[in-house]
C-alpha cells in the first residue's frame, strides 16, 4: 500500500513511487515528510556546496521509505537544468546499520529532454553514484570518472543534485 500524508506543491515530484520502492528498496509504503531548514542549516548547506540554495529551495521534500512498518531507505527528488532542460533526478539512499553514514542505493533520471537521453540515463553513468556519500565531491571527471557520453553538461548537473539532496539530507537529518 502506497500512501502520502501530505501533498504538496513541488518543482519536482516523484512520478514512479510504486515503481522505484519495488526497484530500489523492495519496499511496500513511504511518507512523505516536507522539512524547513533554520539559517544556520542554509548557511551550512551552503558552505559544504559550495554554492548558494535556489531562492525557492526553503522547504525540502523527503520520502521515508518502509518495508514491513520498518525503516527502509530515504527518497528524494531534484529538478535539475540540462542542456536541453529540466532533468527530473531521483536519488534513493539509506544510512549503514551504525545509523552514522548515508550512502546512495540508487540514482535515476525520471524525465529529460536531452539528445542523449540514453546514455544519462544509463547505468554506465548513474551506477557510478552508488554507495557515495555526502562527504564526496560528486565532481565529473573525479570521483565521477566518466561523463553521460555526449552530456557532459547534463552529467554534471545531475551530479550536482544528487550531491545537495545528500548534503541537504545530512544537514537536516544529523545521524544519531
Amino acid at each position: 500500500m502506497i500512501w502520502t500524508l501530505i501533498v504538496f506543491n513541488s518543482l519536482c515530484v516523484w512520478r514512479f513511487p510504486d515503481r522505484d520502492l519495488k526497484e530500489i528498496f523492495n519496499a511496500d509504503a513511504y511518507e512523505t515528510k516536507l522539512v524547513s531548514m533554520t539559517e544556520e542549516q542554509q548557511s551550512d548547506i551552503e558552505k559544504r556546496l559550495g554554492a548558494e540554495l535556489d531562492p525557492d529551495e526553503t522547504e525540502f521534500k523527503f520520502f521515508l521509505v518502509t518495508r514491513k512498518g520498518e525503516p527502509a531507505g530515504v527518497v528524494s527528488t531534484h529538478l535539475s537544468k540540462g542542456q536541453y532542460g529540466a532533468i527530473e533526478v531521483v536519488v534513493g539512499f539509506v544510512r549503514d546499520a551504525d545509523e552514522k553514514t548515508t550512502k546512495i542505493k540508487a540514482v535515476r533520471i525520471q524525465r529529460d529532454r536531452e539528445k542523449a537521453h540514453a546514455a544519462l540515463r544509463g547505468a554506465k553513468f548513474l551506477d557510478q553514484f552508488i554507495g557515495k556519500t555526502p562527504q564526496d565531491k560528486f565532481q565529473v571527471g573525479d570521483d565521477i570518472k566518466a561523463a553521460a557520453e555526449g552530456a557532459e553538461k547534463s552529467s554534471a548537473a545531475v551530479a550536482f543534485a544528487v550531491k545537495k539532496m545528500m548534503v541537504v539530507y545530512d544537514v537536516l537529518f544529523p545521524a544519531e
